[in-house]
């Protein structure tokens, strides 16, 4: 195993840039911290991590890694079905001591698209990854839920007992960017937030997931969180339940941007004591897209503001006093 295999530029002889290596742990050896390499093909939880000798499992590298460092997550193939990729099969949990963790998926062509970065799913407990440390960051990754069993993909834990976010802080800083969620659960969700604040989910993709994101009851702070540039697509052309639930309690500040929302029975539940905004979003319908308490886009009185959207039939969005 070597370098270029997790970076695609030196495949070709060229120079690493800092365009390669933004937002991908370029500033490891800067901060004195600590690059890890996991590869479910050829590696082993023997080795030592590093560039030649990577690990086989992703826990084992969590395990292993200390505050701000940087793990790199090859993917491991199609399967017999191309449609359906090999996967790390594994239950996931990132401690509070982790902060600032890194995890990033990389593939041997290079390409940043979620559909062709590692895929993980559960082996036996109802979450795939849960986050307990602050300001992770995940990048690249697909998180495949079991279909109707109750499970998801993602959950950003949190909890103030003891004092503010002191010992469960998931959902303080966390970043997801290009991922893709598939089959989340109308129960939990693909992604699962308590509380927190300045989360930012960004350019991921939500498949057949009949609930994409759920905002659970707030822990107080709970602001700033964030969903931009997303795609929530639809079950294979089927409505799903939900797209984003945010649920009542005192969530703060939430914007919700330029994403696009495929078929659904409800787009987007906000419930009440909620603010935000809700901006340049697209929504698949075939009627006119309302905003209002019995809407599709259901935002009660007082709580989201939306601007500039647009529904199936090319309408704006129109939002009402309902």
């Amino acid at each position: 195993m070597f370098l270029r295999d997790y970076i695609s530029a030196m495949r070709y002889g060229a120079k690493i840039t800092s365009q390669d290596c933004e937002g991908v742990g370029s500033f490891d050896r800067y901060f004195g911290t600590n690059v890890w390499y996991v590869d479910g093909n050829n590696g082993a939880d023997t080795l030592a991590g590093d560039f030649d000798h990577p690990f086989k499992t992703i826990q084992k590298a969590i395990n292993s890694a200390s505050a701000e460092d940087t793990i790199y997550v090859r993917d491991l193939g199609p399967g017999t079905d191309a449609s359906d990729p090999l996967q790390y099969v594994e239950d996931l949990t990132i401690p509070y001591a982790l902060n600032g963790l890194k995890i990033i998926g990389v593939n041997s062509s290079g390409t940043k698209m979620p559909y062709q970065g590692p895929k993980i799913k559960n082996a036996t407990a109802t979450v795939l990854l849960t986050v307990n440390a602050p300001y992770v960051h995940l990048e690249n990754l697909q998180f495949n839920c079991t279909r109707n069993s109750g499970t998801y993909g993602i959950f950003f834990n949190a909890s103030t007992a003891g004092g503010a976010y002191s010992a469960i802080a998931g959902s303080v800083g966390f970043t997801v960017v290009n991922c893709m969620i598939k089959n989340g659960s109308a129960t939990y969700g693909g992604i699962q937030i308590v509380g927190g604040y300045g989360g930012v989910i960004s350019h991921c993709t939500f498949q057949m997931c009949e609930k994409g994101i759920y905002l659970q009851d707030n822990i107080i702070p709970s602001n700033g969180h964030t969903i931009e540039y997303c795609n929530f697509k639809s079950n294979n052309g089927a409505a799903i339940a939900e797209h984003i639930t945010i649920r009542a309690g005192g969530h703060k500040d939430i914007t919700i941007s330029d994403c696009t929302f495929d078929i659904a029975t409800s787009f987007l539940s906000c419930g009440t004591g909620n603010q935000g905004i809700i901006a340049r979003c697209q929504f698949n319908d075939l009627v006119a897209t309302l905003a209002n308490s019995t809407g599709k886009v259901k935002i009660p009185v007082g709580t989201m503001t939306v601007v500039g959207c647009t529904g199936g039939v090319g309408l704006d969005v129109i939002q009402s006093q309902a």
